[in-house]
This record gives structure tokens, sequence and C-alpha cells, in this order.
């Protein structure tokens, strides 16, 4: 019950991505019918909440970077992960900052094509179709965010964080995310991963265990933030030798 977030965030101009190369795929159409596709959708989110497992609500939580006063933000938590990762691998200093520049243009792109995206499709959220067509009583996990769902902003951040990270840092790169280590006001515990990708798909599956997105806000969030890190990656910098400084 509050007013539309960033209604316009979709008209700001990206750094490289070009609006008119991004294909939107169309979501499910709407429909209130048992059986019908857009119902399954919002049936698998009531199904999985019913009720949630330690672990699903672990995740549900772990990821839940849009919480004001509380947590970071959803672009926040990707440049913690890249944060913990440098301090882990050391690369050199060039490498670093081209990183470091490569994933704030991915995050930034990604943000203005999905919020193009959401007020383009303006899908309800799953607690409106849930309490409207199949429980009036449900409510999501957390508070759903005043935005439309389609496509979920979450994925596209972390696949498009994920291809810039992957590719200075390798596909293979065990690491544990320590962002919310010893909060007490939800489960924050460190969690492990083998590869970038990984955390990028646990991420995207939070939002539905979460309840505040369906399946295909995810698919397709997951989908324009890889193709907006592939084309930050592409970027044809000049990565120069360190400086270095005489004494």
């Amino acid at each position: 019950p509050a007013p539309a977030l960033l209604p316009y965030w979709g008209q700001v101009r990206p750094f490289v991505i070009s609006l008119s190369e991004i294909n939107y795929k169309k979501p499910v159409e709407y429909e209130e019918a048992p059986g019908s596709k857009f119902y399954a959708e919002a049936m698998e989110v009531y199904s999985v909440s019913k009720p949630l497992s330690k672990e699903n609500r672990w995740i549900a939580e772990f990821w839940s970077d849009d919480l004001p006063g509380l947590t970071v933000t959803p672009v926040g938590r990707w440049i913690s992960i890249a944060n913990q990762a440098f301090e882990k691998s050391r690369p050199p200093f060039p490498l670093l900052i081209e990183t470091y520049l490569k994933t704030g243009l991915a995050l930034c792109d990604a943000s203005i094509v999905v919020w193009n995206g959401k007020y383009l499709f303006n899908v309800e959220r799953p607690e409106t179709f849930i309490r409207q067509l199949i429980n009036p009583n449900w409510k999501s996990l957390h508070e759903t965010p005043s935005f439309p769902a389609y496509p979920s902003g979450h994925a596209a951040f972390g696949a498009a964080a994920s291809e810039v990270l992957t590719d200075a840092l390798g596909n293979k790169f065990q690491f544990t995310d320590h962002t919310h280590e010893n909060r007490p006001e939800f489960a924050g515990t460190p969690r492990c991963y083998n590869s970038f990708f990984e955390m990028s798909q646990e991420n995207a599956a939070s939002r539905v265990l979460l309840g505040v997105h369906y399946r295909m806000d995810c698919e397709e969030g997951l989908r324009l933030g890889k193709i907006i890190g592939q084309k930050i990656v592409s970027l044809p910098l000049l990565r120069k030798e360190a400086a270095v400084l005489k004494r």
C-alpha cells in the first residue's frame, strides 16, 4: 500500500546497453481460471510457502536485500560480494579497478532495463493474486515491494554481476558470503557457494520462496541480466600495468 516506486527509472539513459536492443519475453498471459498458466505460477508461490522449510526460509531471508534501514540494497549486495571476493583472491590492481567499473556499469544498466520492463508489462505481485483468488489471509514472508513483478530485479542484478565477476575471477570460485553475518533480525548465517552463477541462481530462486515473485519473473530477470553482463564484459577497455610508486 505505497506509491509506485521509480516508475520512470526505465527512461534513464544507460551507460552501455541500448533499450532498443533488448527484446523482452512477454510474461504469461494473465488469467484467473484455475489450471491456467498464470494461476499455476501463483500456486507455486503459494504451495512452497505452506510451510517454508528451514532451508528455504534461510535462503529467502538471506537474499532479501530490499528492507530499508535493515539490509543493504539488492545492488549493494553484489558490491559486498565483489568486495569479499577481491579480499579472498587479491587480483592485480588494474583488474580490480576494471572489474569494479564493469560491475557498477552492469548493475546500473540492469536496473534501467528491468524497471523499463516492469512498467511496460505491469504484472501484479503474487500476494495480490493469491489473496484475491486463492487465500485471502495469505501474506508473503516479507513485505511485497511497491512496483510491478515482471521481471525480477534481484535476478537480473545477480546474473549481470555474476557475468562480470566470473570473467574476472573464474568459473569455479569457492566463496562464502558473510554480508549478513551475526544479524539477529533475520536468517543471515553465511552460505557457501562454488561459483558466482550458483549464487545468482539461488538469489533468483529466493524471491519465489519469499513470496514476492513468480518463477517467470526470476527466469526473465536471469536472462536479461546475463545479456547485460556479457555485453559489459566485452567492453574493449585497455588494461594498463599498475603504476609503481617510487619511495
